[in-house]
């Protein structure tokens, strides 16, 4: 399996995301509708011949589980298929960092970025436990933080579904499915888990939020599993003292060892966690946002370095333009930004034209909101520049064209100002 591969003759690999033991997960791209997926692998051949059946039970289940749940919070599932002996699933393709390298690359969060990451995911979890899901396998690797700051949930794989009517054992009896350190103590027992199980996982990835490691260590996952069991539950101000109180009290009882102990919903708790959530980290799905290429990069995509490797991009990006495949330019042409980010500053000659057609490309891809954030910076940036009032004319045209695309009309009279110059769109 190699970058360029073909699959079910519409999706082309670009580049690989991640390996586990039994499979592969690559970007791709949908040639049929002209958008970036996530394509997850199933390997049967690496997977041990007596655990396969298994294996493919419990992909095929994740691809329902996933596709279920309608909620901003879990990637959209577009496909599943085969691939020779493989199995496919095709995914929405989330860019953004994985919660278990933003917690390593800070030590640890604040207490406002911490309680809304937990909020979301408290969201995500009511619409789970709604459709009578439990997802059984939460932790920081399997959280990601997109661009825009929404948190989406992923890896439904071990999902157990509530219904007695669906219930499948995909695991010997005995046997424990989860990630010792997240794991609840009556998981890790091997009893029937219920929507609780994921509130325990969520009070440990809170706590590994706020204090940078998790609620329990031990050096093998027997000893984790025993400590999950039986040592007390810890007391999170021990290891950050400025934690409030309620706070610390919602944590300990998330951690709670009986089932019975614990909040009672997903929805309580995320109540319980909005007083102290910083809320203008929290995206409102649909409001205008920043422009991509001027947010943090969360995601480094390997790229050739310097001005030589820029103009190979945006030589890609002209193929792919040529073929109508817009969406994947787009992501090339970000690519060379990023290449570039710091080496000339915004108003660079050669930035400022690779912000240009960036701009125009998102425009030609149908990303208006993207496309008017693009050209109202562009405008801005190119208005302290002599000789440049035309290319500024067209790029406050291209913002007034957007955000009527965008249906803002009631904002329209005031847009209009910006064609002179005077003033910028309230969002």
């Amino acid at each position: 399996m190699q970058a360029g591969d073909r699959v079910g003759d519409r999706y082309e690999l670009t580049y690989p995301i991640g390996r586990g033991g039994m499979g592969q997960v690559w970007a791709g791209y949908d040639e049929r509708l002209d958008r970036p997926v996530a394509i997850k692998f199933l390997r049967q051949a690496e997977v041990p011949e007596e655990q396969r059946a298994t294996a493919v039970k419990r992909f095929r289940r994740e691809a329902r589980a996933t596709a279920r749940l309608d909620h901003p919070g879990v990637p959209t599932v577009h496909d599943l298929g085969a691939y020779g002996h493989d199995l496919y699933l095709v995914m929405q393709l989330v860019p953004g960092a994985v919660l278990a390298d933003h917690i390593a690359e800070n030590e640890r969060l604040g207490i406002g970025e911490a309680t809304s990451i937990a909020g979301q995911i408290c969201a995500v979890l009511t619409a789970a436990h709604a459709a009578r899901l439990v997802h059984r396998d939460l932790k920081p690797q399997n959280l990601m933080i997109t661009l825009d700051g929404v948190v989406k949930v992923l890896d439904f794989g071990v999902a157990a579904l509530l219904d007695p009517a669906e219930v499948s054992r995909l695991t010997a009896t005995g046997s424990t499915l989860g990630s010792p350190a997240y794991i609840a103590p009556e998981q890790a027992a091997g009893r029937p888990v219920g929507p609780a199980a994921d509130l325990y996982a969520l009070g440990c990835i809170l706590f590994e939020m706020l204090t940078g490691r998790t609620p329990y260590e031990a050096t093998n996952a027997p000893d984790m599993l025993r400590q999950h069991l039986y040592s007390p539950a810890p007391i999170i101000t021990e290891h950050r003292p400025e934690v409030p109180e309620d706070l610390a009290h919602l944590v300990f009882c998330l951690l709670a060892k009986d089932p019975a102990d614990r909040p009672t919903s997903a929805a309580a708790v995320r109540q319980l966690l909005a007083p102290f959530a910083d809320h203008n980290d929290i995206l409102v799905v649909g409001a205008p946002g920043p422009p991509r290429a001027m947010s943090r990069t969360i995601r480094a995509v390997p790229a050739p370095r310097g001005r030589g490797g820029l103009a190979a991009l945006r030589a890609r990006a002209r193929e792919l333009v040529e073929g109508e495949r817009y969406a994947q330019a787009v992501d090339v042409l970000e690519q060379a930004l990023r290449t570039v980010d710091g080496d000339g500053g915004p108003c660079d000659e050669q930035v400022l034209a690779l912000r240009l057609d960036l701009a125009d490309l998102y425009l030609l891809a149908g990303d208006f909101r993207q496309a008017y954030y693009s050209f109202t910076a562009l405008a801005g940036d190119l208005a302290g520049i002599d000789g440049q009032q035309e290319l500024v004319k067209h790029c406050r045209d291209q913002a007034l064209v957007c955000w009527q695309e965008l249906g803002e009309t009631g904002m329209l009279g005031r847009c209009v100002q910006l064609a002179s110059g005077t003033r910028r769109p309230v969002d």
